[in-house]
């Protein structure tokens, strides 16, 4: 064989061990293609169906909505005979004892009209003030917080035995009488306890339970607020909220806790992936759950089989 012919040969060897050996890499490339896909089709089949979502991080409360009357320390100056009253002070100005008041005016002339203690001057009564002085919880029913407000007219003469005024008390805390029915309770209450309270869906004041029972469906309970209220000096009913206890932390579905080992804990979406997060439960209220454990960035799988 010549030299020119060896040397094809063994190049024509060269070449097929070369197209065989990109044959073999062509198939080791496809058979990683296949199990990739293969890999991500599990994982997506595995995924189908599951809700998730970012995790919420909020406040739970045990809350009230109820009618209350407002009962603070009020004494009436009363007239002694018909006329009208000239007042020289602003309503609700903070007065000292003695001040100067105003004049009570009738055809003889006019008296001098000074505040018989220090507080809160309202020319304004509402007629309700001797029913609500002193008031027994053991006595109340929840008629009244069906009483009726009446107001003494500044354009008719005041008439003998009509408030002309009154002065409350600003040093002694504000009170509250609050009625919830019982059908809306789904939480203890506890006598004594600390609660909020909200007018309006702001905070008026905090205030404690002092006492409380239960009379035709409802429950009437008697708070004391931690000072004087001056927001709600010329309101006798009023609609309030109470919070009785709140939590705060990462708000999840209950169906989305799960146990692992021993743990309860919840699925976290991570990429293609899931990873069990152990929790720890702070508070459960209808199908929330308050935890903490969480991450503000976790994604939570919601609706989780018993293992992924």
């Amino acid at each position: 064989m010549s030299h020119r012919m060896a040397r094809i040969e063994r190049r024509d060897k060269r070449m097929s061990v070369i197209r065989v050996a990109l044959l073999l890499l062509i198939v080791l490339i496809a058979i990683g293609s296949v199990y990739k896909l293969g890999n991500s089709a599990i994982i997506a089949i595995n995924k189908l169906g599951r809700d998730i979502r970012l995790v919420e991080y909020g406040t739970i409360e045990d809350k009230l909505d109820g009618k209350a009357i407002v009962l603070n320390q009020e004494k009436m100056t009363l007239a002694q005979y018909e006329g009208h009253f000239e007042n020289m002070v602003k309503e609700n100005e903070k007065i000292g004892k003695g001040t100067l008041l105003g004049y009570y005016v009738n055809a003889q002339g006019k008296a001098s009209l000074r505040a018989a203690d220090s507080g809160v001057f309202v020319r304004h009564t509402d007629g309700l003030e001797e029913v609500f002085k002193n008031i027994d919880l053991q006595a109340v029913t929840p008629e009244v917080f069906k009483y009726k407000t009446t107001r003494v007219s500044e354009d008719q003469p005041i008439q003998p035995g009509q408030p002309v005024y009154k002065i409350v008390d600003s040093l002694v805390p504000t009170c509250l009488l609050v009625c919830f029915p019982l059908n809306d309770i789904q939480f203890e209450i506890k006598d004594q306890s600390k609660v909020k309270v909200l007018l309006a869906g702001k905070e008026l004041d905090k205030a404690t339970i002092v006492e409380m029972k239960q009379d035709f469906g409802e429950l009437i309970i008697l708070l004391k607020l931690d000072s004087f209220s001056d927001t709600i000096i010329n309101q006798r009913y009023i609609e309030v909220a109470v919070v009785f206890d709140s939590d705060t932390g990462f708000l999840i579905p209950e169906n989305a806790l799960v146990e692992n080992e021993g743990k309860k804990g919840v699925y976290c979406s991570i990429g293609e992936f899931t990873k069990f997060k152990p929790v720890d439960i702070i508070k459960v209220k209808g199908d929330i759950v308050v935890v903490k454990g969480l991450d503000k960035n976790d994604f939570i799988v919601t609706n989780p089989p018993d293992k992924i």
